[in-house]
């Protein structure tokens, strides 16, 4: 029990390093602000659960593109083209991630207001 609950702490570590990056800032802003609106908007429940859904996905993404940039920094403080490619192919997939949140959040605003 011991193990799982220091594994948690790490865990919790390794989001509040990130948490601090520029990056992280903007996709945090981001969905507080998402948040404030689809309260507004009064979406329903299912758009809630993709909203939130989404919101996991790009943090998630973020996180391990952070971990990439800093272990390719780690590996190497020359110009690399293969570092340069590797950090490039983790914040495109961020960049997936974070696109595919918009399309989900526009579809929710679009189709999912409340009744009241």
């Amino acid at each position: 029990m011991r193990r799982l609950l220091r594994s948690f702490a790490c865990a919790f570590r390794g989001v509040g390093i990130a948490s601090r990056s520029r990056n992280m800032i903007i996709h945090l802003s981001a969905a507080a602000a998402v948040s404030a609106a689809a309260a507004l908007a009064r979406i329903e429940p299912w758009g809630w659960a993709a909203v939130f859904l989404c919101f996991g996905l790009v943090i998630a993404s973020e996180l391990v593109n952070t971990a990439i940039e800093r272990l390719c920094d780690l590996y190497t403080a020359e110009q690399s083209k293969a570092v340069r490619d590797v950090k490039d192919i983790a914040a495109g997939a961020v960049l997936v991630s974070a696109a595919a949140a918009v399309a989900v959040a526009a579809a929710v605003f679009i189709l999912g207001r409340g009744k009241a």
